[in-house]
């Protein structure tokens, strides 16, 4: 009986050891081919059957990736706003979610709800309301429209939220017998100990500021205001597509999200975690 379940047991674990292993190179088998074609001639991304690996590497197809575009334009404007807005974006967050867990007022509960009832609709359909706006303002292809309306993050607000409820209330209490006033508790006291959610908050933030594609597209008219996805975007023609150069500038783009994410990838956990109640 105990031969039976220990063999049951490790054919259990060789079964997971495998499906696992289908799972890892099922999900990294896109971006082998998408380096992979990078480095091949366009008649090699044409070729049948296809090839996993170029016959010859092509690193040429870097060169005229860098060449044929201003990407250091490009690079320039997506560190910019990625940083404007995870600064922005976490100073919102904390200040609302501190609002809505730490202060009492008439109508806080009713306000959180409808947040989390905006959670609700597709980022689609705000496009066009929002294009209005700014055009109206005279944003379009600025700054301010590539950083502004991204400044708003609901899930962010409600991870901190969530977060700040957990805190003891006698920290509160204590600071404000010692006078202090209510900037000073959020500044001072509330802030340092929600390190590990901002920390999460800014992970995705950068994440998805970086790769973001549609919302630039619509709002940038110049090169010199594009970012890195669009200037991607940029190789299709209407009749032609250069799939190796495109690809080449695919590989450079990922290459700051690959580093982010095993720098950060304990962040990313945690707010998976955190976002389904799982574990604080």
């Amino acid at each position: 009986m105990i031969a039976k379940r220990t063999f049951s047991r490790i054919s259990l674990k060789v079964v997971s050891i495998f499906l696992l292993t289908v799972l890892a190179i099922s999900t990294l088998l896109p971006y082998i081919v998408m380096v992979s074609s990078s480095l091949m001639a366009q008649f090699e991304i044409y070729s049948f059957p296809p090839k996993l690996f170029p016959t010859t590497p092509r690193f040429q197809n870097y060169v005229e990736m860098w060449k044929s575009q201003p990407w250091g334009r490009y690079i320039f404007n997506t560190v910019f706003v990625s940083i404007c807005v995870l600064a922005g974006q976490l100073l919102l967050v904390s200040m609302g979610g501190y609002a809505l867990s730490r202060l009492n007022f008439p109508g806080r509960d009713t306000i959180f709800r409808i947040f989390i009832g905006f959670m609700m609709l597709p980022g689609v359909v705000t496009l066009i309301p929002g294009f209005i706006i700014l055009r109206s303002l005279g944003w379009i292809d600025t700054y301010m429209a590539l950083i502004i309306p991204s400044l708003g993050n609901i899930w962010g607000m409600f991870l901190t939220r969530q977060y700040m409820l957990t805190l003891p209330q006698s920290l509160e209490d204590a600071a404000r017998i010692d006078g202090a006033s209510e900037f000073t508790i959020f500044w001072r006291i509330i802030l340092p100990l929600c390190k590990p959610v901002l920390a999460t908050v800014a992970t995705f933030t950068f994440l998805g500021t970086w790769k973001s594609f549609l919302w630039p597209l619509i709002v940038t008219r110049s090169k010199e205001m594009r970012m890195i996805e669009v200037g991607i975007a940029m190789f299709a023609t209407q009749y032609t597509i250069d799939y190796p150069i495109q690809l080449a500038a695919a590989t450079l783009s990922s290459i700051p999200l690959i580093v982010v994410y095993f720098v950060a990838q304990k962040w990313l956990l945690q707010g998976i975690k955190l976002s389904s109640g799982y574990e604080r």
